[in-house]
């Protein structure tokens, strides 16, 4: 890199550098001389980095070493001995006797933060009171290792009582994710929406941590993460390396979507207005064209045409041959697919935008079900569809339900929304488009979702400089790949505005416009 490229992102890592040395250390002084001395080191490399890419592998690289040696001068401190006779034998005892003494909670605490092995083997022996011959036939561990974990159990407690344990930020304000899937068949599902598993990869992310580690940062008991860190690893989400433990995808935080919301706000302003002029010049054409639906409110026309727009700008961009074509990695399954966790949203009001995205096929390709479910208007409806429904809604174009297993269906259909009784008719609630009309509404949108894509396309870059900036080394290929996905808060961001202009409402009554029923 040249020395004004290399002075470039020396500024822009700074900030980024300190808020991660804070988060590690809890500590403003140290954070500000750990990430200065971090900085000082990666100057020294100038012009020695081919490409941007070795720049942040080198400098996170040299902040894991830093922070590593500065845990370790923490640590030193003079030990105490551990008194043998901590317990009569009665958990109940030992905690009475904790609460009235110091010495003793120091010690429960300690516990607390031992992992399984030695946790276990030291309880049995202290508290309840089994021999080095018994436990070793209740764990199944030959007599010596048990007198070894002993020891190495007794040595932790004594270097841990004589140390001020400082918990992590994650132990006081704990932060919450949601795992964003994008590829073919999703064994995540639900699995990891405890704030415990969430925060496990959070304190993770950048170190590897043991599980006494993991432990203090989020201020919870070796106990209560062992299942925990066990799924995670399972699923590939965490990386397990003799004993020590690291995230392996992503994570995307607050900060880098306000470092992209800075980098793009002009850019975003320009596509909504876009959105609105385009689309007033023609809700009365496209009203014309006849489709099943086209007399349904303005409101519910607007989020049909723009959950259309942005489906196939932003979301059909990354299906199609073009320089954003996706290198799919392929999980533990086997499966090619993109998994990463996004923070949630702070704010209220961003997160009622949260979408939904998904196709259903009927009939061989004779029918598509596009939804476009956005949870300020209400039931996401994608989660409800089956392969019974889909051909329920299908026929429902063509007749009426014949049979009490049909009528049955439509039942269904009418609870969840789908469709609605008119007299001793079931008619469909959702807009449908046959192939003509469809050709005709292509026609009326012009040029407009082509714009956003090349939009799109001329940004990659941003997204993935931003994304270097807040990636640890190891994950920086993968996030490269997966750049694009992250254009989805785009279309968050657009529809919030669309909403806070008043120029589109929470769809409340009437036809849902943004699941639509297309016909060949």
């Amino acid at each position: 890199m040249t020395r004004d490229k290399y002075s470039e992102q020396i500024a822009q890592m700074s900030k980024s550098m300190f808020r991660y040395c804070l988060s590690r250390t809890n500590s403003y002084s140290d954070a500000e001389d750990l990430a200065q001395e971090i900085l000082l080191i990666s100057c020294k490399g100038e012009n020695s980095f081919p490409n941007e890419k070795a720049f942040y592998a080198f400098v996170w690289r040299t902040a894991e070493n830093i922070l590593r040696q500065w845990y370790r001068d923490k640590n030193r401190r003079d030990t105490a001995e551990l008194d043998e006779t901590i317990s009569d034998g009665s958990w109940e005892a030992l905690e009475e006797q904790a609460a009235e003494n110091d010495q003793l909670r120091l010690i429960t605490r300690e516990l607390s933060h031992l992992n399984s092995n030695y946790r276990h083997v030291i309880v049995a022996h202290y508290v309840d009171g089994l021999s080095v011959k018994d436990i070793s036939e209740r764990f199944s561990l030959s007599q010596s290792m048990v007198k070894y974990l002993l020891f190495q159990s007794r040595k932790r407690i004594r270097e841990g009582i004589n140390m001020e344990r400082n918990y992590g930020k994650l132990s006081y304000q704990p932060i919450k994710l949601s795992l964003f899937f994008w590829g073919g068949k999703n064994n995540y599902y639900g699995k990891f929406d405890t704030k415990l598993c969430q925060n496990i990869l959070m304190a993770c992310y950048f170190d590897r941590l043991n599980e006494e580690q993991i432990s203090l940062q989020l201020g919870v008991p070796t106990a209560y993460l062992e299942d925990d860190i066990k799924e995670l690893v399972k699923y590939d989400l965490l990386n397990e390396k003799s004993g020590l433990y690291l995230t392996n995808v992503p994570i995307i935080t607050h900060e880098v979507f306000d470092d992209l919301a800075r980098e793009n706000k002009q850019v975003l302003m320009d596509i909504t207005e876009r959105l609105k002029n385009g689309l007033d010049g023609i809700l009365d054409n496209v009203r014309k064209i006849g489709f099943y639906g086209s007399d349904m409110p303005n409101n519910s026309l607007k989020w049909m045409l723009v959950s259309l727009i942005l489906r196939m700008s932003y979301m059909c961009m990354v299906h199609v041959e073009s320089d954003l074509e996706l290198d799919y990695p392929t999980d533990i399954f086997g499966d090619s697919c993109f998994r990463f966790f996004i923070e949630d949203d702070n704010a209220e009001l961003c997160g009622s935008f949260d979408t939904g995205i998904s196709d259903y096929n009927v009939r061989e390709d004779d029918c598509a079900i596009a939804f476009w479910d956005v949870e300020i208007n209400g039931r996401p409806l994608h989660k409800e569809i089956n392969e019974t429904r889909a051909k329920m809604l299908m026929t429902l174009t063509e007749r009426q339900p014949q049979n009490e297993n049909e009528k049955l269906v439509c039942a269904e259909l009418v609870e969840l929304g789908f469709a609605f009784r008119e007299g001793n008719e079931i008619k469909l609630n959702i807009p449908c488009i046959k192939d003509d009309q469809w050709k005709k509404l292509i026609g009326y949108l012009g040029k407009i979702p082509d714009d956003i894509v090349d939009s799109a396309m001329d940004r990659v870059d941003v997204i993935r400089k931003v994304l270097r900036e807040h990636t640890p080394a190891h994950l920086i290929d993968y996030t490269d790949k997966m750049a694009v996905l992250l254009y989805y808060k785009e279309v968050k961001q657009i529809m919030l505005s669309l909403c806070e202009s008043g120029w589109l409402l929470p769809m409340k009554d009437g036809m849902i416009g943004t699941t639509v029923m297309l016909l060949e």
